[in-house]
């Protein structure tokens, strides 16, 4: 039986280890390159999925980067959710407004508020979704170094969320350097059929390191106001950046 588990054990540990090494594997991916019974795969997966290692995301899994920091993203958390002028600018924007950070091709919430703004939503913080998907991701994509975000458009599988989504690289690739150029990214419903976002970055040293949004129905976000809530974004992320100056990220 101690044979049986040890072994056990190490097919489990092969495939958290390729999963690291390739960033997003399916089922049949995993088989094959391990050359391992495709039943035995799938409930070494299950239970690493029932205990946090691994998520499953379109048919891929992923590597849960949480379960292996989870000190410091709980931190990390806590510290995003503490911040003051998060509220500030969600009771001026009057709309939900989102604070976003890149974990390589993901974007992971890190706050989030609803009306009336005076509690974080604890059960949409963590989740996740692709960078290209949404304005959050878009504008930290836009203002990475050259080199880092080519790094990362290579490693993008450009899944559709909606309709509207980009799959196109080069289209994308030149969509970035707008939204670098105009220091905002717009997501008409490029996530969320019906909802429309906009985000700006949120910088440290000159580095973005997050992003925040506002994010609402699209009749509530048009090309009218839009000036208006960026000018309030824009304005609101400098609070932000001043007050998480003492942070370490």
């Amino acid at each position: 039986m101690g044979q049986y588990e040890v072994a056990t054990l190490k097919k489990g540990l092969q495939i958290l280890e390729l999963i690291k090494q390739q960033e997003a594997l399916t089922l049949t991916e995993i088989t094959n390159t391990l050359d391992l019974n495709k039943s035995t795969v799938f409930r070494l997966l299950a239970t690493l999925e029932e205990m946090d290692y691994v998520y499953k995301f379109q048919n891929q899994f992923h590597l849960n980067h949480k379960m292996f920091c989870g000190h410091f993203e709980k931190r990390a958390d806590f510290d995003w959710v503490s911040l003051k002028s998060v509220y500030k600018l969600a009771k001026k924007l009057g709309h939900s407004v989102y604070i976003g950070k890149m974990d390589e091709t993901n974007l992971v919430m890190t706050q989030v508020l609803h009306a009336p703004f005076t509690m974080p939503a604890q059960e949409e913080i963590g989740n996740r979704s692709r960078l290209h998907q949404s304005a959050l991701g878009k504008v930290i994509l836009a203002n990475l170094p050259l080199s880092t975000q080519q790094k990362w458009m290579h490693k993008l599988s450009f899944e559709k969320a909606t309709v509207n989504t980009f799959e196109d690289p080069q289209l994308f690739m030149h969509h970035l350097k707008v939204i670098e150029k105009q220091g905002y990214a717009f997501d008409d419903e490029e996530r969320i059929v019906g909802i429309r976002c906009i985000a700006v970055p949120l910088f440290k040293q000159e580095q973005v390191i997050a992003a925040v949004a506002i994010a609402a129905p699209k009749d509530a976000i048009t090309r009218a106001n839009m000036k208006r809530f960026v000018a309030l974004l824009t304005k609101g992320s400098e609070a932000i950046t001043h007050e998480i100056q003492s942070l370490i990220l």
